[in-house]
């Protein structure tokens, strides 16, 4: 039982000596600002401990009906975190202990009492009870904190599972392995920056031709990765039916401006591998391809560019560069999205300015799978820190 806050604190005083009675509620009420009960009944006294809230009690030892010991039991078991104060004479003080063992008392005091000495204990108590509530008052605080945190942590286990489940999902989006036709060998790397991440990379087959596709969605995480996913569906279903590269990536763009929110886009590049062992590579906003020439001693960068998909409804005249590629036997094309180049190194350089180039120059004429193995291990070494803010996808072709 509590009392509304800012009310005066209850002492109620029971004794069957009305001249006690007296006495002590004069004081109370003379002395301090509390509300003062009086009883000369101990059961009345109970009875009434079972409406309000009473904060002090004051009660005789020697009492009819039921002694000071067994009314304090009581009234404990009514109100527990009332304070218990007995009135003994002294030939009670056995009495006094036994409650203090039994009923948790807080004082007992002699008669005749000093008002100054029981006025000190009713201040003292009062400021006890008081500390009292304000740490019951924590502990329910803290409790609830407690509570309010492990339902946190239940929601963010029941999240994390949800974020594994859908990055299965989303590696379940990935082709199995990328073709080796056409005279073309094609190895793929997807390494999200969280759980879920906005690069995909894909190929579709037809008869005619492989047509490889490589893109990053804008920002990160959920909303990303569900774009992805729209993503692979528009593609695959264009894919089927387009003439070239350039009529694959407007359809995709009208698309994507359908259904995407503003300041949401996609950058791509699609590398068209057709039957006849040509690969014509076409740029919608990724960072520019690197060619590896077997006989050269660097990789060329091919400064192809492009509009990124979705952002206007209709692609732009030439708004996207395209160029076709003679690769002999050896030649590797490496097709990245933005996050590996960002890699921040010591230096503050990003690995596209300090350390990609050079990754590349020492793993020519390698494999697709030992290039990205070789460029994924330069990188992490580049790195500092946690620096792979971005998802990072990369995708060899080898011309055998």
């Amino acid at each position: 039982m509590t009392r509304e806050p800012g009310k005066p604190a209850t002492i109620l005083v029971v004794d069957d000596d009305e001249l006690i009675l007296s006495a002590l509620r004069g004081l109370f009420l003379l002395e301090t600002d509390h509300e003062v009960v009086t009883h000369s009944d101990p059961v009345a006294a109970l009875s009434e401990a079972q409406g309000r809230p009473v904060e002090i009690v004051i009660s005789d030892f020697l009492m009819p009906h039921m002694n000071g010991v067994e009314f304090l039991t009581q009234l404990k078991k009514i109100q527990p975190e009332a304070t218990r104060i007995l009135l003994t004479g002294f030939a009670d003080k056995e009495n006094a202990i036994r409650a203090i063992n039994e009923v948790g008392l807080y004082q007992y005091i002699e008669k005749p009492w000093k008002n100054e000495d029981l006025l000190l204990a009713v201040r003292n108590a009062l400021a006890e009870h008081s500390l009292r509530r304000q740490l019951r008052d924590k502990v329910g605080e803290l409790d609830s904190l407690i509570r309010d945190h492990r339902d946190l942590s239940d929601r963010h286990r029941s999240l994390e599972q949800e974020l594994q489940m859908a990055a299965k999902v989303q590696r379940n989006l990935l082709p199995d392995e990328l073709p080796a036709s056409y005279g073309f060998r094609c190895m793929g790397f997807y390494h999200p920056s969280t759980a879920v991440g906005g690069d995909y990379y894909d190929c579709a087959r037809r008869p005619d031709a492989d047509i490889v596709l490589v893109s990053d969605i804008s920002g990160h995480g959920v909303q990303a990765a569900l774009t992805s996913m729209l993503l692979k569906a528009i593609f695959q279903e264009q894919a089927a039916q387009a003439d070239n590269a350039e009529s694959l990536l407007k359809e995709m763009n009208r698309r994507l401006h359908q259904f995407l929110p503003p300041s949401m886009f996609a950058c791509a590049a699609i590398a068209w591998i057709s039957a006849d062992s040509s690969l014509h590579l076409t740029n919608a906003g990724l960072p520019f391809p690197y060619l590896l020439r077997k006989g050269n001693e660097k990789p060329d960068e091919l400064p192809l560019s492009g509009m990124p998909l979705g952002l206007f409804p209709d692609a732009l005249p030439n708004g996207y560069d395209s160029r076709s590629l003679n690769m002999e036997t050896g030649d590797l094309l490496l097709l990245t999205t933005d996050g590996l180049g960002e890699i921040r190194g010591s230096d503050n350089r990003f690995f596209q300015e300090g350390g990609l180039a050079a990754a590349l120059t020492e793993i020519k004429g390698s494999s697709g799978e030992k290039v990205i193995q070789h460029i994924m291990k330069q990188a992490a070494a580049f790195a500092v820190g946690d620096s792979y803010l971005d998802d990072v996808t990369i995708v060899a072709i080898t011309r055998e």
